[in-house]
């Protein structure tokens, strides 16, 4: 079941790359950015941790993955983000959402809604910490550590 479900992730991410028009060449690696990201979101749910966390770690995956080979392929890493990061949008939770809110089902629906928010945030805050850190380690080794900084 595992294997048709990555299978599912990698075929999503080509979708997605060749949605958004990404090079031909460079559609297997944002496919497999895509692979690992929820490689590590069903690791982190599978050991019992919190989705929302699960969510986190996986988009620090996808940006940290992003970056590296956008360095090394010398490429934006929004190539790479954006299929990376599609498996784990929270599409399921957002139209439970607005079922339970249809339905009249309030509380549940604000409850849903909340936690859908909470993903999407920490699928965001993910990819952003990791290109920030990213930029920062690579400026630092370019700059010859903290003697440099300061200097004009």
């Amino acid at each position: 079941m595992v294997l048709l479900k990555i299978t599912a992730v990698f075929f999503m991410g080509m979708a997605v790359g060749v949605m958004y028009r990404i090079p031909r060449q460079l559609l297997l690696s944002a496919s497999f950015v895509g692979v690992a990201a929820w490689l590590v979101f069903y690791a982190a749910v599978s050991n019992q941790m919190n989705v929302i966390f699960g969510s986190f770690l996986a988009s620090l995956t996808v940006g940290f993955i992003a970056e590296l080979l956008a360095r090394k392929l010398r490429k934006p890493a929004t190539v790479f983000t954006t299929p990376g990061f599609i498996p784990l949008v929270p599409g399921r939770e957002a139209y439970t959402t607005m079922l339970h809110m249809v339905r009249g089902e309030y509380i549940e629906g604000a409850a849903l809604g909340m936690q859908t928010l909470l993903i999407a945030g920490a699928i965001a805050f993910g990819i952003f910490l990791s290109a920030t850190i990213y930029r920062l380690v690579i400026n630092y080794r370019l700059e010859g550590g903290l003697g440099h900084a300061g200097k004009n």
